[in-house]
């Protein structure tokens, strides 16, 4: 070296020690420039771009210089800081592990190594390398904090937080470790120590945004203004523009004030700023939901997979996920997650899978198993046992944003669910008697997230106890009930008894005991939705900025449009206000004002803006692997063997045939196809789109397929057959030919007496068990309680008299057409005459053949006669 290149790179130096970064830069520029192969000038020429914090340029100067000085201790090391800047934490650890293997015992460096270990994931290597240190230098603060973010990522959070205190300990000014123990302590909800660590970093740090964030944030939940929050967090926001968990908080704040469309400002702020997290998407999630943009909302629902303590994790199911594919060929398995309430109201869209796929697997806590019997075509599974075999899967809570559900298209159809008429029965004469029965529900689960502000205490409920003829029955479970011992002096409040809905299965009783009432008072809560799903009238009082899934402004909600009200704060914490507002149009509706039971119009809603792409989310990893059944269970709609179709229908089919596929092919190989035919056409004639059927005696469902496809998807028909066999076979024709409309039930209908209502061919007689041992319900159509009834088709041989008697109500108030088979002679005039007193006009509808059976054709006397060519004058009996 010259000595005059000696004395620039001498000058380049000095003004570098003199922390003229930017000039020393420039020398050492200009010299490598006249000097290439000046090699000394390229480590010093890193270290100055380093400290401009142009890392990526430094690695590059740094890395040259190493290829001539590969043992250079001090280059490793400031090469490993570079790559960490730039993220690149595995180079990083390679490079400080080349550097150690120079200087085992440089502490800081094992320090480095750590860092960059745990950039990279590995953190059982982060772990050693930091205790490496530790065990060089043991009151290191910066190892004692960096050990217990390692320990706290790791689940070990008691030790973790000791490292922190450990450091505190060694240096009591540490802002870092301060922060970081109090945020731990924050979520173990010891709060009072957590403020205080806060507090004291500010005091040491003015400004410091992390403390002044969490703090604000722990006192706006503990009850501090909210404005005041909004403003704290502005403050933080003031400093770091870009801050994503400040911008995240803004927007839930503004989302929890209900100004809607400031929190979207702050909201695509943050969903702008990398890196993504399923705490915005959450956010995000609930925001656009809640603002009717569910086009974007479910898009970001989908993150929830990445949360903290998710009530059921994402599981490994070894099958690919659902994407909107055709799957007509196909089984797929629809799987369980989160709450009760969650289910109850998403499991609407497996009606909506039974139309696309060919078998369906709807997987179910144990708890709702018998709740769920009710729905058609699905193959139920238990959540967390064995596991059919299925082609796809897709979580319930996955299905809206696959079939692209809009609140415009949303299918809400109520009621698809429906209770147990047995059980219905069995609480007619448990439940209060007298007044306007009004079954409340005030608490949710405390101390979670989601109950804050959303349940109310039962004392709110005075007004509406004070009503004049009002009853208020207690269908609250577990949680609150012990404010019915403090009520207020004058109010009353009936209860259930103590086995109310004790039993294994969830919401049994309760749904019963929701048939007897005349309307249902219920807190944001899985009975809400039990309550909606069910059709019953449904009020829900809800807090000032409610959960998603009840939007704003408005009186109604799509999930349940026909039969629930929601009644909104309209300030926060205002509770009285909405039970005056409840009270009132109770005591109109007790009065006779059935207007009160219409939810209001809904509001028109704006155009859908069009939103920047949503990233999907990266899946949790590891995930637990499904448990899988060893061998396949019977699956709902799989056709059972012809030999057992032969046997219980008589059809001229022998055992070689292909199984039958639908109801028509079992119509049309029926010895008496002609006359069927006819029958159903007549059945046909009498029904209009929407309209309701009940079926006594249902048989195999050779029938159920025309009254189905009369009434179409809107209407409903409640199918019921007592006997086992046959009413597999109904079962399985419905679930074949995906009749969502058909409600099977395995009772017989009739007074409600014990009467012997089946006589079938090839037998002398049958009880109502149809087997020894496994009895059947026997229940009446009045106990069904049905809104409406447009046809009652009646085939209990000798039995047409025991289920006009118990659907006399019924008949009187809806005026259903019947339809009544008859083959015992002596109990056709009987018939004839009580039809007559109830004012239908009759005809006889009967086969060529005299030995053929005749059915009793009943029209109300105001409505005009069907006249299709099948019907005569009234035949004497």
């Amino acid at each position: 070296m010259s000595q005059n290149v000696a004395a620039k790179l001498r000058s380049a130096k000095e003004k570098h020690l003199a922390g003229k970064v930017v000039e020393a830069e420039r020398g050492y520029r200009e010299l490598l420039q006249g000097n290439p192969g000046l090699t000394e000038v390229l480590h010093p020429l890193g270290i100055a771009l380093q400290q401009q914090g142009r890392h990526a340029e430094a690695v590059e100067y740094i890395s040259r210089w190493l290829k001539v000085a590969p043992k250079d201790y001090e280059a490793l090391v400031n090469l490993g800081n570079s790559l960490l800047n730039l993220g690149r934490g595995a180079e990083a650890g390679a490079t400080y592990r080349q550097a150690l293997a120079l200087r085992p015992s440089a502490p800081d460096t094992h320090l480095m190594k750590a860092m960059a270990d745990q950039l990279s994931g590995d953190m059982a290597a982060a772990e050693r390398s930091v205790r490496a240190t530790l065990s060089l230098v043991p009151d290191s603060p910066e190892a004692l904090f960096l050990l217990g973010n390692i320990l706290c990522a790791t689940g070990r959070r008691d030790e973790g937080m000791q490292a922190y205190r450990d450091a505190l300990r060694h240096r009591p000014t540490m802002v870092e470790p301060m922060i970081n123990l109090a945020s731990n302590l924050q979520g173990l909800n010891q709060r009072e120590e957590a403020a205080a660590l806060y507090r004291e970093a500010l005091r040491l740090r003015p400004g410091t945004p992390e403390a002044m964030l969490n703090l604000s944030t722990m006192e706006y939940e503990d009850g501090a203004d909210p404005e005041q929050t909004c403003r704290s967090f502005m403050q933080v926001l003031s400093q770091l523009p870009d801050h994503p968990d400040t911008l995240n908080n803004i927007a839930n704040l503004l989302m929890n004030m209900n100004r809607l469309e400031e929190a979207q400002t702050y909201m695509r702020r943050r969903l702008a700023v990398p890196p993504d997290a399923s705490s915005s998407h959450g956010t995000a999630a609930a925001l656009f939901m809640l603002m009717g943009q569910w086009e974007e909302g479910w898009q970001h629902f989908e993150w929830r997979w990445l949360r903290d303590n998710l009530p059921v994790p994402l599981r490994d199911f070894g099958k690919p996920e659902w994407r909107g594919e055709d799957i007509s060929d196909k089984t797929i398995l629809i799987h369980h997650e989160q709450g009760l309430g969650d289910s109850i109201q998403f499991v609407r869209f497996a009606l909506e899978m039974v139309k696309r796929a060919a078998h369906v697997i709807l997987e179910v806590p144990r708890n709702l198993l018998a709740l769920y019997q009710c729905i058609p075509g699905v193959t139920l599974a238990v959540y967390d046992e064995p596991l059919p075999p299925f082609d796809v899967q897709i979580a319930v809570m996955s299905l809206p944003y696959v079939l692209g559900v809009t609140v415009d298209s949303l299918p809400a159809t109520v009621p698809y669910l429906h209770a147990d008429p047995a059980r219905v029965e069995m609480w007619r004469d448990r439940v209060p008697k007298d007044g306007f029965r009004i079954g409340i529900v005030w608490q949710g689960k405390p101390g979670t997230g989601v109950d804050k502000g959303r349940s109310y205490t039962l004392d709110q409920l005075a007004p509406i106890a004070r009503v004049p003829g009002v009853t208020l029955v207690s269908i609250q479970k577990g949680y609150g009930l012990d404010q019915l011992g403090r009520l207020p002096e004058g109010m009353k409040v009936e209860t259930l008894g103590p086995d109310f809905d004790e039993g294994p299965g969830a919401f049994l009783d309760t749904a019963a005991v929701m048939q007897h009432m005349d309307l249902i008072i219920s807190s944001d809560t899985s009975v809400a939705h039990l309550a909606g799903a069910l059709g019953c009238p449904v009020w829900v009082p809800l807090k000032f900025s409610p959960d998603w899934r009840w939007m704003v402004d408005r009186g109604d909600s799509p999930w349940y449009p026909t039969n629930m009200r929601l009644f909104r704060q309209t300030e926060p914490g205002d509770w009285a206000g909405v039970f005056q507002r409840l009270a009132a149009d109770v005591a109109a509706l007790k009065d006779g004002d059935r207007s009160k039971l219409i939810p209001p119009a809904p509001p028109l809603r704006p155009p859908v803006v069009p939103f920047p792409p949503v990233a999907a989310p990266p899946l949790p990893t590891p995930m637990p692997p499904v448990k899988l059944r060893d061998a396949p269970m019977p699956m709902a709609g799989i056709a059972p063997p012809a030999a057992a179709i032969s046997q219980q229908l008589g059809l001229g089919i022998t055992e070689t045939l292909t199984p039958l596929g639908r109801i028509r092919h079992l119509a049309e190989a029926a010895p008496t196809s002609e006359g069927l035919a006819l029958q159903t056409a007549l059945c046909a004639d009498l029904l209009a789109e929407g309209d309701v059927v009940v079926e006594a005696g249902a048989g195999a469902g050779s029938f159920t397929l025309a009254l189905a496809r009369a009434v179409g998807p809107r209407g409903r028909v409640h199918s019921f057959e007592p006997q086992h066999v046959q009413n597999d076979l109904l079962r399985w024709n419905v679930q074949e030919n995906q009749l969502a409309q058909v409600h099977v039930r395995q009772a017989a209908v009739g007074d409600g007496k014990g009467h012997i209502l089946v006589r079938p061919a090839n037998t002398d007689s049958i009880s109502l068990s149809g087997a020894v041992g496994d009895p059947v319900p026997l229940i009446t159509i009045d106990s069904l309680d049905l809104p409406s009834l447009h046809l009652l088709k009646v085939d209990v041989e000798g039995a047409g008299m025991n289920v006009v008697q118990g659907a006399q109500n019924t008949i009187m108030r809806c005026r259903p057409a019947l339809y009544i088979k008859v083959n015992v002679p002596e109990q056709a005039r009987a018939l004839i005459n009580r039809m007559t007193e109830l004012g239908y006009r009759l005809w006889w509808h009967h086969e060529s053949a005299d030995t053929a059976p005749k059915h009793l054709l009943a029209l109300p006397g105001e409505k005009k006669p069907v006249v299709i060519g099948l019907l005569s004058a009234n035949r004497p009996g």
